[in-house]
This record gives structure tokens, sequence and C-alpha cells, in this order.
């Protein structure tokens, strides 16, 4: 799949089938494996009723971390220039977790191109209390990058998002650390960029009209479900689904029922692709 500069930085995409466009934004605060995972347990099936595009962010996954850019901002930018290379008009939006506030951030922006929006596991930052939790995993990164290394700050960085996935993973905690050793600056500079949005996403949410869905786990333990509520409560007519017993990460962690709900959400709003085979995703 491509690797072109785009907005300043040589960026990994992929796209996968025909018909409406949706783009699925990835989550992790920089380095880490950007959208592999989405792509793994999505793209094959929501594919046959949709272009789907897939993008890793400045400084995560097989995209470029360059010297700076780092800002909400700016990420919104980078989906902006994106979607202009690749021709298209009109798109549903999906952020996941951190891909959450990008997702936002672009329909304030570019809400002629912003069909629909879906918000997975995600949250506005303004609450100081989830900010204070980034602002202590930054300040450890920092601390532990001066006084043992870029690779020890990497594999605290990784604990901290994937908890227990160097005993459960050994080998995949490996290749990211080995890929997240070499981010760790943008790694730092991405974290600072989400806890300087404060207050700037909530206070403009009101202006959201298009249709929006909202996906959280009751079980939620890196963005509680208190957060997806604010983002109904803030989003005017957003719908919100809670999965009862699930942990952050459901595009991931739940698949299928993510992957139903998206479907059953944008088929109200979006004429199915003629390459579809007819069936529902699941």
């Amino acid at each position: 799949m491509p690797d072109e500069v785009i907005n300043g930085y040589l960026m990994h995409y992929e796209t996968y089938g025909q018909g409406p466009t949706l783009v699925m934004i990835h989550g992790g605060l920089g380095g880490g494996e950007g959208s592999a995972a989405m792509v793994e347990h999505h793209a094959s099936i929501l594919a046959r009723h949709f272009r789907v595009i897939f993008y890793d962010r400045r400084g995560a996954g097989k995209s470029e971390s360059p010297a700076g850019g780092y800002s909400l901002e700016g990420y919104a930018e980078d989906l902006h220039s994106l979607l202009l290379q690749l021709n298209v008009a009109q798109a549903h939006i999906l952020g996941s977790s951190a891909g959450g506030p990008i997702a936002m951030q672009f329909a304030l922006d570019h809400p002629e191109m912003t069909e629909t929006l879906i918000l997975i596991n995600t949250m506005s930052y303004c609450q100081e209390a989830e900010r204070a939790v980034r602002q202590q995993e930054l300040e450890q990164i920092l601390v532990c990058q001066a006084s043992f290394g870029d690779t020890a700050a990497a594999a605290d960085a990784l604990e901290k998002s994937w908890p227990g996935l160097s005993r459960r993973e050994p080998v995949k905690f490996q290749a990211l650390l080995e890929t997240s050793q070499e981010r760790i600056d943008a790694i730092a500079q991405t974290i600072q960029s989400y806890l300087d949005i404060g207050n700037s996403l909530e206070f403009r949410l009101a202006e959201l009209t298009m249709p929006t869905l909202i996906v959280h786990g009751d079980a939620d333990s890196r963005i509680p479900l208190p957060c997806g509520r604010q983002l109904q409560n803030s989003i005017p007519s957003a719908e919100l689904y809670i999965i009862p017993g699930a942990e952050h990460g459901l595009l991931s962690n739940e698949p299928r029922a993510v992957r139903n709900l998206i479907f059953q959400f944008l088929e109200r709003f979006a004429p199915v692709s003629s390459s579809a085979t007819g069936s529902r995703p699941c």
C-alpha cells in the first residue's frame, strides 16, 4: 500500500473496497502499530460495502515521525490532505480512542466533508482527571528517558498503552519496542498535544450536527464510560451504545459487535455499494 508525503510527512495509508467512503482513525498516543489491528479485524469485511481508508498518524505505525506538526489541528489537516489526495469529497469519519478527538476536530473544521461521525471508546479531553493521568504518563516517560534512555522510556510507554503485553505476547511487545524506541520524542510530543486540547473541543461539540454514533464499553479502564456519556450530552442528537462488560480497545476486543453497530448505523445514511454481497458484515 502507498507511502506518500502528505501534509509534510511520509504517511502510510491503505484503501480497501468500493462504495461510500469510510475513514478509520486509529488510537494510541504515538509509536505502536498504527492502523494494523484495525486493518486485520475489519478491512476485508467492511470493504464488501464501503471504500475503507486506513492511515498511520504521524509518529505512529509505518508512517514517518517528523520533528513537528503534533497538534490536534495538525492531525485534522493530515486527514484533510489525505482525502484531497484521494479525491474524496465526503466521508464517514470514525475515530477510535486517541483517534476520536481527531475525528471530532476534522468534523468541526470540515463539516461539509463529514457525512457521519463514529466515536469509539473516546473522549473530548476536557476531563481534568483523565488529563491528569496523561500528564503523569508524560512526566514518567520524560524522567525515564533522561535517567535510563530511549528504550526504557519506550518500554514504559508501551506498558501504559498495553498493560501486561510484555508477558502475554513478548514477541509482539519486542517488535513494538523496536519501533517505539526510535520514536520516543514523537510519542512525548503526541501526548503533549492531547494535553493541550483542554476544553477547546468540548466548547465546540454543539456545532456538530451530522449523525453521530458513540460506542463505549462499560468496563473501560482507560477511558471510563462517563467520558462517552459526556460526548453524548455535548453532541446534538448523538446516539450512545454501551457494550456490557467491554474493556478499552473495542475495535480489537469486540470486533464483531462493534462492526455490526457500525454497519447498522451507516446503512441508515449510506447507500450500500453495488459490489456488496447483500449480506451484513459479521
